[in-house]
């Protein structure tokens, strides 16, 4: 397994970050909440923030989790789906991209019209590249399964 890219670990101990601060948040409302009634075992200690430390071995494990399932069958055939939609989403904006140039006054916009057409079929040539990546993330024989 590839180290992790700084930017990945920083977004990573960031949510970790953001998670540690919102449990802290709910224990402390938690805790307001049921100083007013102090039956027995109704309110809790006021969680503290995590310790840095923590919080790092945390964001690590968290990437490695992910990239345990980015590298499973499932999740190569999710990302590969996902591409997929991203093209086709592309292929479909540079489609009406053209379709409005060409609407306009097509031999004025050809330039447009040729600039779309070439958008278009690299979104189709992505399209087609993530459905053989879904497709390959089935694939019996494929020794990443």
């Amino acid at each position: 397994m590839p180290p992790f890219a700084d930017s990945d670990l920083a977004d990573a101990l960031t949510t970790e970050r953001a998670v540690d601060a919102a449990r802290v948040a709910w224990s402390a409302r938690e805790g307001r909440r049921a100083a007013g009634v102090a039956w027995s075992g109704m309110s809790g200690p006021v969680l503290a923030p995590a310790e840095p430390a923590d919080l790092l071995a945390a964001a690590r494990a968290r990437l490695a989790a992910r990239r345990i399932w980015a590298e499973s069958r499932r999740g190569r055939f999710v990302t590969a789906v996902v591409q997929a939609q991203v093209a086709a989403r592309a292929a479909h904006a540079a489609g009406e991209q053209a379709r409005a140039a060409a609407s306009r006054d097509f031999e004025a916009e050809r330039q447009g019209c040729a600039q779309a057409a070439r958008e278009l079929r690299a979104a189709a040539l992505a399209l087609l590249r993530s459905a053989r990546a879904a497709r390959g993330a089935l694939d019996r024989d494929d020794p990443a399964a």
